[in-house]
């Protein structure tokens, strides 16, 4: 899935879950696919978000990036200063 930001995110969350527009309308609006959108509610709804609740709540962590998997970079800052100068 692209990269898409948390505003992005909450709002195709808004238009999916609270309107209820198709994935077309969505994908009109937003310009994300439909699968995007249905991952972007699939995973709030893991998280807990609840599109009952009155008021709504939209929270960072209901639309947030998953940490990222894999072994971190070695490199280190100091070493990218070193790298620059000749």
């Amino acid at each position: 899935m692209p990269h898409y930001d948390i505003a992005t995110r909450a709002q195709a969350l808004t238009l999916k879950l609270i309107l209820q527009l198709s994935n077309a309308e969505i994908e009109e609006l937003t310009g994300l696919s439909s699968r995007t959108v249905n991952s972007i509610a699939t995973k709030a709804l893991e998280r807990g978000f609840d599109p009952n609740a009155r008021p709504v709540l939209i929270l960072d962590k209901h639309v947030c990036d998953a940490p990222r998997t894999g072994r971190p970079s070695k490199r280190k800052v100091n070493q990218d200063a070193d790298a620059a100068q000749p």
